[in-house]
């Protein structure tokens, strides 16, 4: 009976193995069609899912990429012909607008880039990454520290990942005056820390915040510069390679942004 059980189990192990791996990896090979007559017409419907919903996805970010690609001409055309307008005044207030839709414009793409990216994966030094944007910002004059770790390696994106943390970092920077990273092991996983200083984030919208386009208005302004798009691109990236990106606040005040990543 044990051995029967153990049969007839092992296709709907397979089964939910895929789909934990489809979930996080939207271009994971399609399931093996095996066994008896039943589990074969599944493993196919499985497929067939797989394959409708990467169609989808993939339409969704031509959308969204041609739409955004598009609006560059004429925002291009407005910023010329603003440049003949008398009123100083209207000038430099269509000026700020203009800045806004760019800006805005220019993450939409980076958000449709970041829901299917076709960069292979490979080993990585994390502490080496971390380190390297650390300098950087500190070269920019910004106050980004790192705390040196033991040289995690795990497999990912390189650049996915570089974009990701950059994102986290700049965050903390707009609304946390610094940024400090720090990388430990724990649970099998390699775990990104990007910690600030700044207000935090209301415990009911932590979730809230990770989709696109979703601002807190009490922290986030024009003037910020904030498009509610830098932590989408940033759990996108992240979650294509396995990975996920955690928000928590401290009870001492801050906000933690932590990208998970398994070490295998």
């Amino acid at each position: 009976a044990w051995f029967a059980v153990r049969l007839a189990l092992r296709p709907l192990q397979r089964m939910t193995a895929a789909a934990e791996a489809f979930g996080n990896d939207i271009h994971h090979p399609p399931l093996d069609a095996q066994g008896p007559s039943e589990v074969r017409q599944a493993a196919t419907a499985f497929n067939r899912m797989q394959e409708r919903i990467r169609e989808m996805m993939a339409e969704r970010t031509q959308i969204l990429a041609a739409v955004t690609h598009d609006l560059k001409t004429p925002l291009t055309r407005m910023r010329l012909r603003l440049e003949g307008c008398a009123d100083e005044a209207l000038r430099e207030k269509l000026g700020g607008d203009l800045v806004a839709m760019q800006r805005l414009v220019d993450e939409g793409l980076e958000l449709a880039r970041s829901m299917q990216s076709a960069e292979p994966a490979v080993r990585l030094d994390l502490d080496a990454l971390l380190s390297a944007i650390a300098d950087d910002a500190a070269d920019a004059g910004q106050a980004v520290r790192h705390a040196g770790g033991d040289g995690v390696q795990v497999t990912c994106k390189p650049s996915a990942l570089r974009r990701a943390v950059e994102n986290l970092v700049d965050n903390a920077l707009k609304y946390g005056g610094g940024a400090r990273l720090s990388l430990t092991v724990a649970d099998g996983a390699a775990r990104i820390r990007v910690s600030d200083d700044g207000p935090g984030i209301p415990e009911e919208r932590l979730g809230e915040v990770l989709r696109p386009f979703v601002r807190l208005e009490s922290s986030r302004s024009r003037e910020s510069g904030g498009t509610g798009l830098g932590l989408a691109i940033a759990s996108n990236l992240v979650g294509a390679q396995g990975g996920r990106l955690e928000l928590a606040n401290r009870a001492g005040g801050g906000l933690d942004a932590m990208i998970v990543l398994p070490l295998d």
